[in-house]
Protein backbone atom coordinates (compact mmCIF):
# COMPACT_ATOMS: atom_id res chain seq x y z
CA UNK A 1 0.00 0.00 0.00
CA UNK A 2 0.80 3.32 -0.52
CA UNK A 3 1.24 6.23 2.11
CA UNK A 4 0.89 9.41 1.06
CA UNK A 5 -1.29 11.62 2.19
CA UNK A 6 -0.75 12.56 6.28
CA UNK A 7 -4.35 10.88 7.07
CA UNK A 8 -2.23 7.37 5.83
CA UNK A 9 0.29 8.16 7.19
CA UNK A 10 -1.41 8.36 10.70
CA UNK A 11 -2.54 4.89 10.03
CA UNK A 12 0.91 4.12 9.10
CA UNK A 13 2.17 5.19 12.27
CA UNK A 14 -0.79 3.67 14.59
CA UNK A 15 0.11 0.05 12.58
CA UNK A 16 3.77 0.33 13.57
CA UNK A 17 2.75 1.19 16.83
CA UNK A 18 0.41 -1.71 16.70
CA UNK A 19 2.77 -3.94 15.41
CA UNK A 20 5.62 -2.93 17.95
CA UNK A 21 3.20 -3.97 20.45
CA UNK A 22 2.44 -7.58 18.69
CA UNK A 23 5.70 -8.35 18.10
CA UNK A 24 5.97 -7.05 14.56
CA UNK A 25 6.74 -4.04 12.33
CA UNK A 26 5.21 -1.63 9.70
CA UNK A 27 7.37 -1.06 6.95
CA UNK A 28 7.42 0.96 3.64
CA UNK A 29 10.23 -2.15 2.55
CA UNK A 30 8.14 -4.58 1.38
CA UNK A 31 11.08 -6.85 1.97
CA UNK A 32 11.16 -6.57 5.32
CA UNK A 33 7.38 -6.18 6.15
CA UNK A 34 7.42 -9.34 3.94
CA UNK A 35 10.18 -11.25 5.91
CA UNK A 36 8.46 -9.77 9.47
CA UNK A 37 5.02 -11.07 8.27
CA UNK A 38 6.95 -14.51 7.68
CA UNK A 39 8.45 -14.71 10.92
CA UNK A 40 5.61 -14.56 13.19
CA UNK A 41 4.01 -11.04 12.13
CA UNK A 42 0.81 -12.26 10.27
CA UNK A 43 -0.54 -14.78 12.95
CA UNK A 44 -0.16 -12.05 15.66
CA UNK A 45 -1.15 -9.15 13.22
CA UNK A 46 -4.24 -11.16 12.72
CA UNK A 47 -4.72 -12.60 16.07
CA UNK A 48 -4.87 -8.76 16.99
CA UNK A 49 -7.42 -7.42 14.55
CA UNK A 50 -10.11 -10.30 15.48
CA UNK A 51 -9.14 -9.46 19.40
CA UNK A 52 -9.61 -6.03 18.77
CA UNK A 53 -13.22 -6.80 16.66
CA UNK A 54 -14.47 -9.17 18.76
CA UNK A 55 -13.89 -6.45 22.24
CA UNK A 56 -15.48 -4.15 19.61
CA UNK A 57 -18.45 -6.15 19.01
CA UNK A 58 -18.50 -7.68 22.65
CA UNK A 59 -19.18 -4.37 24.14
CA UNK A 60 -21.83 -3.09 21.58
CA UNK A 61 -23.78 -6.79 22.01
CA UNK A 62 -23.88 -6.35 25.61
CA UNK A 63 -27.44 -4.70 25.45
CA UNK A 64 -29.01 -7.68 23.55
CA UNK A 65 -27.52 -10.05 25.92
CA UNK A 66 -25.22 -11.73 23.14
CA UNK A 67 -21.54 -12.13 23.15
CA UNK A 68 -19.25 -11.96 19.77
CA UNK A 69 -19.07 -16.06 20.05
CA UNK A 70 -22.69 -16.29 20.38
CA UNK A 71 -22.73 -13.72 17.34
CA UNK A 72 -21.10 -16.17 15.03
CA UNK A 73 -23.78 -19.28 15.64
CA UNK A 74 -26.27 -16.58 15.15
CA UNK A 75 -25.03 -15.13 12.14
CA UNK A 76 -24.45 -18.66 11.02
CA UNK A 77 -27.83 -19.69 11.66
CA UNK A 78 -29.26 -16.47 10.23
CA UNK A 79 -27.49 -16.82 6.73
CA UNK A 80 -27.80 -20.54 6.13
CA UNK A 81 -24.31 -21.33 6.35
CA UNK A 82 -24.72 -23.96 8.95
CA UNK A 83 -27.34 -26.55 9.89
CA UNK A 84 -26.39 -29.17 12.25
CA UNK A 85 -24.04 -28.61 15.51
CA UNK A 86 -20.85 -30.30 13.64
CA UNK A 87 -21.15 -27.53 10.51
CA UNK A 88 -21.66 -25.09 13.42
CA UNK A 89 -18.21 -26.39 14.71
CA UNK A 90 -16.79 -25.91 11.70
CA UNK A 91 -18.19 -22.56 10.90
CA UNK A 92 -17.19 -21.26 14.20
CA UNK A 93 -13.82 -22.77 14.37
CA UNK A 94 -14.33 -24.47 18.02
CA UNK A 95 -14.52 -27.86 19.25
CA UNK A 96 -18.14 -29.95 20.12
CA UNK A 97 -17.34 -29.36 23.97
CA UNK A 98 -17.34 -25.56 23.92
CA UNK A 99 -20.02 -25.72 20.62
CA UNK A 100 -22.15 -27.13 23.18
CA UNK A 101 -21.73 -25.04 26.23
CA UNK A 102 -22.37 -22.24 23.87
CA UNK A 103 -25.64 -23.89 22.16
CA UNK A 104 -26.44 -24.41 26.03
CA UNK A 105 -26.26 -20.48 27.03
CA UNK A 106 -27.91 -19.44 23.87
CA UNK A 107 -31.16 -22.20 23.96
CA UNK A 108 -31.47 -20.49 27.94
CA UNK A 109 -31.65 -17.28 26.13
CA UNK A 110 -34.55 -18.70 23.34
CA UNK A 111 -32.58 -17.34 20.52
CA UNK A 112 -31.69 -20.80 19.50
CA UNK A 113 -32.68 -24.28 19.82
CA UNK A 114 -31.28 -27.98 18.73
CA UNK A 115 -33.62 -30.19 17.17
CA UNK A 116 -33.27 -33.62 15.94
CA UNK A 117 -33.11 -34.10 12.00
CA UNK A 118 -36.27 -36.09 10.69
CA UNK A 119 -34.53 -38.27 8.52
CA UNK A 120 -31.68 -39.38 10.31
CA UNK A 121 -32.11 -38.71 14.47
CA UNK A 122 -28.25 -38.97 15.19
CA UNK A 123 -28.07 -35.67 13.78
CA UNK A 124 -29.00 -32.42 15.79
CA UNK A 125 -29.99 -29.34 13.68
CA UNK A 126 -29.80 -26.04 15.25
CA UNK A 127 -32.55 -23.24 14.90
CA UNK A 128 -33.42 -19.82 15.65
CA UNK A 129 -36.16 -19.55 17.43
CA UNK A 130 -38.24 -16.74 17.19
CA UNK A 131 -36.72 -14.45 19.63
CA UNK A 132 -32.93 -15.29 17.47
CA UNK A 133 -34.68 -14.50 14.27
CA UNK A 134 -35.86 -10.86 15.79
CA UNK A 135 -32.58 -10.10 16.87
CA UNK A 136 -31.41 -9.62 12.81
CA UNK A 137 -32.23 -5.86 12.33
CA UNK A 138 -30.23 -5.20 15.86
CA UNK A 139 -27.35 -7.84 15.04
CA UNK A 140 -26.63 -6.17 11.49
CA UNK A 141 -26.84 -2.59 12.52
CA UNK A 142 -24.24 -3.72 15.02
CA UNK A 143 -22.38 -5.27 12.74
CA UNK A 144 -22.27 -2.65 10.14
CA UNK A 145 -21.30 -0.26 13.06
CA UNK A 146 -18.24 -1.72 14.31
CA UNK A 147 -17.26 -2.43 10.66
CA UNK A 148 -17.59 0.63 9.53
CA UNK A 149 -15.44 2.03 12.91
CA UNK A 150 -12.63 0.08 11.78
CA UNK A 151 -12.32 0.90 8.22
CA UNK A 152 -12.60 4.64 9.26
CA UNK A 153 -10.43 6.45 6.84
CA UNK A 154 -10.50 3.61 4.15
CA UNK A 155 -11.18 4.39 0.65
CA UNK A 156 -13.20 2.37 -1.88
CA UNK A 157 -9.91 1.12 -3.07
CA UNK A 158 -8.50 0.48 -0.12
CA UNK A 159 -11.26 -1.59 1.49
CA UNK A 160 -11.37 -3.49 -2.06
CA UNK A 161 -7.63 -4.25 -1.28
CA UNK A 162 -7.75 -5.13 1.56
CA UNK A 163 -10.45 -7.94 1.06
CA UNK A 164 -8.84 -8.99 -2.15
CA UNK A 165 -5.49 -10.01 0.33
CA UNK A 166 -7.46 -11.50 2.72
CA UNK A 167 -9.27 -13.17 0.11
CA UNK A 168 -5.72 -14.14 -1.07
CA UNK A 169 -4.71 -15.43 1.98
CA UNK A 170 -7.48 -17.70 2.65
CA UNK A 171 -6.69 -19.32 -1.09
CA UNK A 172 -3.37 -19.90 -0.19
CA UNK A 173 -4.68 -21.29 2.75
CA UNK A 174 -6.98 -23.99 0.68
CA UNK A 175 -4.32 -24.48 -1.78
CA UNK A 176 -0.81 -24.39 -0.08
CA UNK A 177 0.55 -25.08 -3.37
CA UNK A 178 -0.60 -21.06 -4.42
CA UNK A 179 1.11 -19.84 -1.79
CA UNK A 180 4.88 -21.47 -2.93
CA UNK A 181 7.37 -18.93 -3.82
CA UNK A 182 9.14 -20.43 -6.99
CA UNK A 183 12.83 -21.65 -6.32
Amino acid sequence: MKYLDGARLKVFAGASRMAGLIGGSVTRDTGAGLDDLISGGLSHLVNAVRNAVFMALEHELAPLDLTASQLVVVIGAMRGRARTVNEFCRFAGIDAGSMSRLLDRLEAKDIVRRVRDSPDRRQVNVELTAKGSALYPQVMSIIARVNRRFLAGFSAEDAAQLQALMLRLLANHRDPEAGQAPP
